[in-house]
C-alpha cells in the first residue's frame, strides 16, 4: 500500500502545486482527528492518494476532476477491524451493506476459509481477493487455535500453519483466541503464534468472555493486546487499565455499545475502536455502522466519534501512515457528509474513486467464486428412530447464549449434534429454546456438524434429511413434513448471491423461530453457539456434552 519513489515524486509535484490532482475537493469541512477540529480546506487527490490538504486553489488540469463541497463534510472512511464474514452473506456480499454505510477498510476474521480449504487455500483466496477491483480494502486476521477443539494433531498442524501465513502482507493481525484459558496456562504453540506476530509488528488478540480481572492480566502478560468482549462499563475500563486496545462492541448479538459508554468521558482514551463483530445481516440493515458512531457522538461528539472508528483502529493496525485521517500522503480512502451527526454518507471514496452514492455501490460486485457443499456421508439421517432421546444432560437457554443446568421437563427439546459423517451423535436436552418446535436442522454450527433440533423424531428425521442432501444449510419440519429449507452453498455457512438474500433467509428463519415460541435477540447466534465450547455453560461438542468452565464432559458421543 506504500508508494514507490517515483509515485512519492509524481505526489509530491502536486502537493508543491506544479502539478494538476486528478481529483480536487474544495470548501469542504474536514475532520482533523488528529487534533479534534474541523478545518475548512481544499483537498487534491493524486496516484490514490491525498497530495494536498489547506488552503491553496488547486492547479487545475483538463483531467481534474473538480468537485465544490462548500457545507459538506469530508471524513475519513470508517475501519471496521474485526469482521466475521459468513453470517449467511459471504466476504463479497457483506460489502455491499457496509461499503455504502462509509466502511472503506475491513479485517476479516480467516477461520472458515482454514477450515474447508486449509492454509495454503485460504492464502489463494486472499491473494485472489486482492486482485479484484472491490469497493473496500480487505485484511485478514489469522487464528493461532481453531474455535472449536480439533484433535491433539490436528490442533498442532492449525498453530504450525498460522506461523506462516502470519508472513501475508495482506493480514493485519492475529485473531481473537477464544479458547483463552489455554492462553493464560501458556499454552506453547500460542505462545509461539503470538511471538510470531509480535516480531512481525502484528497485535494478537485476545477474546476474555468472562475473564476475571486476574485472568485479564494474564492474557495480557501472555503478549494479547485486544479484546473485544467487555460487556459492562466497569469492563471497559479494567481492560484499558491493562493495556488492552478496547474495541467496544455493537452488534446484533450484543448491542451494548451504549451502556458501555456509560463509564467514559470526552475526551474518550485512545485505545477504544469500534466493532460490529459479525453482526446478524438484519444488524446492518437496520442502520449499521453508522449506528456506533452516532452512539459515540451523543455521548462524547461527532470527531471523538469519528476517532473511534477511523485513526484509532489504523493505529491498532499499525497503517496510521496509510489509513483513519485526511492528511497528505494517506490514501484517499474517505466520505462525504451532509452534516456530521447521521454518519450516512453521500458518497464514499476510496483511492480517489468514487465506489458508492447515497447508500448504493456505483457497481456491482463479482460473484463469491469459491466454496461449495459440505461433504454428508451415505448415513441414515433421515430414520426417527436416530432422533428419540432417552436420559440425558439438560440445560436451558438464559439468553441468545449463554445455557444453564436445569432439569428437563416434558416441554424440552431434543437436541443432536451429528458427525456430518455419520459416525457419532451427542444429545442433549434443551429448555427455553423454541418450545413450539416439531423439528429443525443446520449445518450454521460452531463445531461443524449438523444441529438437529424438535419434539418430533419424525419431523427432526425429515429436516436433518433434507440438510444433508442439500450439502449444508437450514431445514424446517412440521408433522412430519419439511414446510421451509434453503441452502447454504457454501461450505453450510454462507450464500452465494447477494447481501439481500441472507437478508431474506434471516427474515425467514426468524418467522419460523418465533412462531415456536424463540424469545431471544438473535436466532442465527444462538444456533452457532449450542455447539462452541468458550461459554457457558454446558455446549453440545464433538466431544461430547460440556461444561466449559469446568472442562467436564458429561456425555461421550455415542455411534450414530
Amino acid at each position: 500500500m506504500f508508494p514507490s519513489p517515483e509515485e512519492r515524486a509524481r505526489l509530491l509535484a502536486v502537493s508543491r502545486g506544479e502539478a494538476p490532482p486528478e481529483l480536487a475537493i474544495l470548501g469542504a469541512r474536514v475532520a482533523d482527528v488528529y487534533t479534534g477540529v474541523w478545518v475548512e480546506a481544499n483537498l487534491e487527490v493524486a496516484l490514490g492518494r491525498i497530495a494536498y490538504l489547506g488552503p491553496r486553489r488547486p492547479r487545475l488540469g483538463k483531467d481534474t476532476e473538480v468537485m465544490e463541497a462548500r457545507g459538506l463534510y469530508v471524513v475519513p472512511g470508517y475501519l471496521e477491524p474485526h469482521a466475521h464474514p459468513w453470517v449467511l452473506y459471504n466476504p463479497l456480499s457483506l460489502l455491499e451493506a457496509l461499503v455504502p454505510q462509509g466502511v472503506t477498510l475491513l479485517v476479516y476474521d480467516d477461520l472458515l476459509l482454514r477450515l474447508r480449504l486449509g492454509g495454503e487455500g485460504a492464502a489463494r483466496v486472499r491473494r485472489a481477493l486482492a486482485d479484484l477491483a472491490l469497493p473496500a480494502r480487505i485484511l485478514w486476521s489469522v487464528r493461532l487455535a481453531p474455535q472449536s477443539l480439533l484433535s491433539e494433531a490436528e490442533e498442532e498442524a492449525f498453530s504450525r500453519e498460522a506461523l506462516s501465513l502470519l508472513n501475508d502482507p495482506l493480514v493485519a493481525c492475529s485473531a481473537e483466541i477464544t479458547r483463552w484459558s489455554k492462553a493464560v496456562a501458556g499454552e506453547e504453540g500460542l505462545l509461539r503464534g503470538v511471538a510470531r506476530a509480535q516480531a512481525l509488528g502484528r497485535r494478537a488478540e485476545a477474546h476474555g468472555a468472562g475473564a476475571s480481572s486476574d485472568r485479564l492480566a494474564a492474557l495480557a502478560a501472555a503478549g494479547l493486546e485486544a479484546d473485544h468482549e467487555a460487556i459492562r462499563p466497569g469492563e471497559v475500563l479494567e481492560r484499558l487499565r491493562l493495556g488492552f486496545w478496547t474495541m467496544l462492541r455493537h452488534s446484533s448479538l450484543r448491542p451494548d455499545l451504549p451502556d458501555l459508554l456509560q463509564g467514559l468521558s470526552p475526551p474518550l482514551p485512545s485505545r477504544l475502536l469500534l466493532t460490529t463483530d459479525g453482526a446478524a445481516p438484519s444488524f446492518y440493515a437496520r442502520g449499521g455502522f453508522p449506528t456506533l458512531l452516532e452512539a459515540v457522538a451523543e455521548r462524547a461528539g461527532p470527531l471523538e466519534a469519528l476517532r473511534l472508528a477511523t485513526l484509532n483502529p489504523a493505529t491498532f493496525l499499525g497503517l496510521d501512515g496509510l489509513l483513519g485521517g485526511v492528511a497528505p500522503g494517506r490514501l484517499a480512502d474517505f466520505l462525504l457528509l451532509e452534516k456530521p451527526g447521521p454518519f450516512r454518507p453521500l458518497a464514499v471514496y476510496l483511492g480517489g474513486k468514487a465506489v458508492a452514492r447515497e447508500g448504493r455501490l456505483l457497481h456491482p460486485l463479482p460473484p463469491w467464486p469459491w466454496g461449495g457443499p459440505m461433504a454428508f456421508a451415505e448415513a441414515p439421517f433421515a430414520d426417527p428412530e436416530r432422533y428419540r432421546l432417552g436420559p440425558a444432560p439438560a440445560f436451558r437457554l438464559e439468553n441468545a447464549v449463554i445455557t444453564r443446568r436445569a432439569e428437563a421437563s416434558s416441554g424440552a427439546l431434543a437436541a443432536f449434534l451429528l458427525d456430518p459423517g455419520g459416525r457419532w451423535r451427542v444429545g442433549a436436552w434443551v429448555e427455553g429454546l423454541m418450545p413450539g418446535l416439531e423439528g429443525m436442522a443446520t449445518t450454521f454450527t460452531a463445531a461443524g456438524g449438523l444441529l438437529v433440533l424438535g419434539r418430533d423424531p419424525v419431523s427432526m428425521a425429515e429436516a436433518a434429511g433434507t440438510v444433508a442432501r442439500l450439502g449444508g444449510g437450514v431445514a424446517w419440519a412440521k408433522g412430519g413434513r419439511v414446510v421451509w429449507a434453503r441452502s447454504f452453498p457454501l461450505w453450510g455457512y454462507m450464500l452465494q448471491g447477494p447481501f439481500s438474500e441472507a437478508l431474506q433467509v434471516e427474515e425467514e428463519l426468524w418467522a419460523w423461530a418465533r412462531e415456536a415460541g424463540y424469545a431471544h435477540g438473535d436466532v442465527l447466534y444462538t444456533l452457532l453457539f449450542l455447539t462452541c465450547d468458550f461459554l457457558p455453560e454446558l455446549r453440545l461438542t464433538p466431544q461430547g456434552v460440556l461444561e466449559v468452565k469446568a472442562g467436564r464432559l458429561w456425555t461421550r458421543p455415542e455411534p450414530f
